[in-house]
This record gives structure tokens, C-alpha cells and sequence, in this order.
């Protein structure tokens, strides 16, 4: 009788969030325990680890090799602590509980997951592939450059910034990626990658978004005319994925929301300048 995937374990994802504003982080490791036979494991990612620096555009370097090498040592201790007292079972997992509980911090855990698996650094791998290599390479990254180098251009071309907001719609509270607030109320703008590995993904995706600017317009949170999708073609070129990047954009017309490429920078920072000149124009009325 086969009993290779008895065991029972729970884990939990690592998380770099240096800017604790943005609310973007990234997955660096992967903390795993089995109950059972008392094991406390961890895999973080390099202190080198260049993909992490490039994400955050705007990153010291030293700022995450510090924070991983802290970070290092203290799961070390929790590791021989666990190891030196015999903590296992119940013990381990209320254990594991509180050392998982979510603190503002640069570097803290995100929710505990569970799941039957083979052995334990097998299992650990796995969490890590999954967790923090395809972290780099998940449907929204691409949607994340286009939001900081958006960020970054507003800066240093009109000294104007576009932040992560909640707006609330009705009851509702919604998240929007760049949101200014100006003397005529907020401009929103939202870009949209066409990434996704399926065409049903990638409308879904898509519409989830569609929809929440939608609500925003309704409850006259925003108008129409605020609010901006950026849009890139997908790169797969396939003709299923061309023809949801078409019906999506023409949802987007037809809601009446302007849209633009996101390689035409000229169009967006027009689009973006607007809010300082009615501001400029109502302080003078003033």
C-alpha cells in the first residue's frame, strides 16, 4: 500500500514589501512545517537576487540583502528553537501560527496554506518553484511595470503623482493602481496587459476591470471622461487573443472611457496634464 503523500503540511509565503504605500510586493520564500515529525523548513530567495531590485524600479539594493539576511537568522532560530524543545503537532502548528501573523514589516508572511505531500524538501521545492520563480512571471507583472513606469514618468515630466488608491463606490471599496486627486475631482487610469495564458483568462481579466471602473462611473465617483485604460496588444498574436483584445476595447468605447495604447506616452501624459491645468485654471477663478 502506497502511502506516499500521507503527510500533511502547512506553509506559508515570504513577502518583500518595501514600500509599504504601494502596497506591490514581491514572493522571496517559502516557510514550510509537518506537524507531525516537528520539521520547521525555509527556502528564501538569494540575497543577490536581481529580479527583485528590478521590480521595484526605485530600490536600493542594500534595502532587501539586509532585510533577507535578518530575516535568514531569525528563521534559524525558530528552526532550532523547534528542534531543541521537540515542538511538534499541535504544539508546532499554533507555534507556526503566531510567528505567521501578519506585522507591517518589509519582509512578512502571507496567509497559512495546507496541502498533502510527499516528502519534505521535495514538498518545500515545489512551494518555491511555484511561489517565488513564477512569481516574476505572472499574469499581472506585466499590468505592475506599466503601472511604475507610468508612476515614474508622471514624476519627472509633470512633477505630478499618481498613486494606489481605495475609492468607494456605494458600498464598495475599490482599489485603482494610479488615482490623482484634483480640484475636479479623480482621474483613474488603469493599464491593461493581454498576457494571459487563455483567451477566457484574458477577458475575464480584463472585465473584472472593465467592471470596477464601470461602477466607479455609476456612482459618480468618477466621470467617464477621467478615467483612461492603457492598453497593449497581445504578444501571443494568435487570433482567439487579437480578437479579445478587440472585443475588450471596444467595451471599453462603448462604456464611453477613453483608451489609449500604452506606447503612446505623448496621449497619456496629455491625458494626465488635464487634472493640473483644471487646477490651475480653478485656482485662478479663485
Amino acid at each position: 500500500m502506497n502511502n506516499t503523500f500521507n503527510a500533511v503540511y502547512q506553509y506559508a509565503v515570504v513577502r518583500f514589501m518595501p514600500f509599504i504605500e504601494t502596497r506591490e510586493f514581491a514572493n522571496v520564500g517559502v516557510v514550510l512545517i509537518a506537524p507531525k515529525t516537528g520539521k520547521f523548513l525555509f527556502k528564501l530567495a538569494p540575497k543577490r537576487f536581481g529580479r527583485v531590485t528590478k521590480f521595484f524600479d526605485d530600490l536600493d539594493g542594500q534595502l532587501y540583502k539586509n532585510a533577507i539576511e535578518t530575516f535568514t537568522a531569525e528563521l534559524d532560530r525558530i528552526q532550532h528553537y523547534c528542534i531543541n524543545n521537540g515542538i511538534r503537532g499541535k504544539e508546532l502548528v499554533e507555534y507556526f501560527t503566531e510567528v505567521t501573523r501578519h506585522r507591517e514589516s518589509v519582509l512578512h508572511f502571507g496567509n497559512i496554506g495546507r496541502m498533502m505531500g510527499e516528502t519534505d524538501l521535495v514538498e518545500l521545492d515545489k512551494l518555491y518553484q511555484r511561489f517565488v520563480v513564477r512569481d516574476f512571471v505572472n499574469d499581472e507583472y506585466r499590468e505592475q511595470q506599466m503601472v511604475k513606469v507610468l508612476r515614474q514618468t508622471f514624476v519627472k515630466e509633470l512633477q505630478l503623482k499618481f498613486t494606489q488608491q481605495n475609492l468607494m463606490a456605494g458600498v464598495l471599496d475599490i482599489p485603482m493602481p494610479l488615482v490623482h486627486k484634483g480640484a475636479q475631482g479623480y482621474r483613474v487610469i488603469k493599464p491593461l496587459a493581454f498576457e494571459q495564458k487563455t483567451p477566457l483568462k484574458a477577458y475575464e481579466h480584463a472585465v473584472h476591470w472593465l467592471r470596477r471602473v464601470e461602477k466607479l462611473i455609476e456612482k459618480r465617483v468618477v466621470l467617464k471622461e477621467r478615467a483612461l485604460f492603457t492598453v497593449e496588444r497581445p504578444a501571443n498574436d494568435k487570433t482567439d487573443m487579437i480578437q479579445v483584445y478587440d472585443d475588450v476595447v471596444g467595451e471599453i468605447k462603448q462604456l464611453g472611457v477613453k483608451v489609449d495604447q500604452f506606447a503612446d506616452m505623448d496621449n497619456i501624459l496629455q491625458f494626465a496634464k488635464a487634472g493640473i491645468e483644471n487646477k490651475t485654471n480653478s485656482e485662478q477663478h479663485h
